[in-house]
């Protein structure tokens, strides 16, 4: 039975490797670069957990021998202008696409704003390859002028180890961007960063995954800047609700994400350290600030 399991893993390697070359070859922008860093980066999940360090840790997240890397909606809290982050990542496809929601419409235009109006420092802003196509993102691009704009492949590649570090390291690929601390994360390993601490990663939804007497799942979306509970479905691009198997099915990859990433660490000879007050990753040490 062992032979027979290691000849179909082998032969899943197999196909998934494949899978992903052809991925790279159609989706992958073949001349990304990165900045080049060493040292030491805080990286600020939005949970809500991230209250916690801005109220105890300041000192920790604003101190001069650490860059920091801000996600998604941090722009829209009053911490922005303190962190004053040197850099910053988008990764929800939402925020580029010509079709959606009016609820991530009116998300995309206040945190392109508050990019624009608050930043009055230096910064550079990572953005999937896909949005060099966005004419919502291109316009919000050209109306600035302290933000520099880095784009990186969210093509996610699988197979074999060897192969999927190469293409990590030529930046073809990367384990799937389920959640933005992956690419986060990723994009700091590849810019050479050899210690990397996360806060405010509770990774904690499934507390409150709830399905009510109609069958409708809804999720508690909160995170460190919103006053209370948000609790709502997710929703798939095409504007469909996620069922239940679907989020835990997401779940399962973000988590085995950070695996993926931690061997991938391991290689480059770089830590990565969970510094959340609360987090269920548990793929990375914990350690307390002090």
């Amino acid at each position: 039975k062992n032979l027979m399991d290691k000849a179909a893993q082998i032969f899943q390697n197999f196909l998934d490797s494949l899978v992903s070359l052809i991925r790279v070859m159609i989706l992958s922008k073949f001349d990304i670069t990165l900045p080049e860093e060493e040292g030491s980066i805080v990286i600020l999940g939005n949970g809500p957990s991230l209250k916690n360090t801005l109220n105890d840790n300041i000192d920790f997240l604003t101190s001069s021998d650490k860059k920091r890397m801000a996600v998604n909606m941090f722009c829209n809290s009053d911490s922005y202008t303190e962190i004053k982050p040197e850099y910053y990542i988008l990764n929800a496809p939402e925020f580029f696409r010509d079709v959606v929601t009016e609820m991530w419409e009116e998300m995309r235009w206040r945190v392109f704003r508050n990019l624009k109006e608050k930043t009055d420092w230096d910064m550079t802003l990572f953005v999937p390859a896909a949005a060099s196509k966005s004419e919502h993102f291109i316009g919000f691009v050209n109306e600035q002028t302290k933000i520099k704009v880095v784009y990186y492949n969210t093509t996610p590649v699988e197979g074999f180890t060897s192969l999927i570090q190469f293409l990590f390291k030529k930046n073809l690929g990367m384990p799937r961007p389920h959640n933005v601390l992956v690419p986060s994360i990723f994009l700091s390993l590849n810019m050479g960063f050899k210690e990397i601490f996360l806060v405010g990663a509770d990774h904690s939804w499934h507390e409150e995954i709830n399905v009510d007497e109609t069958n409708k799942t809804t999720v508690n979306h909160e995170h460190f800047y919103d006053a209370g509970k948000v609790t709502m479905p997710m929703y798939k691009l095409d504007g469909e609700e996620y069922r239940i198997h679907d989020i835990f099915r997401k779940l399962h990859l973000a988590f085995k994400g950070y695996f993926i990433i931690k061997d991938y660490a391991e290689e480059l000879n770089a830590k990565i350290f969970n510094a959340s007050f609360r987090s269920y990753i548990d793929a990375f040490p914990k350690i307390k600030i002090k």
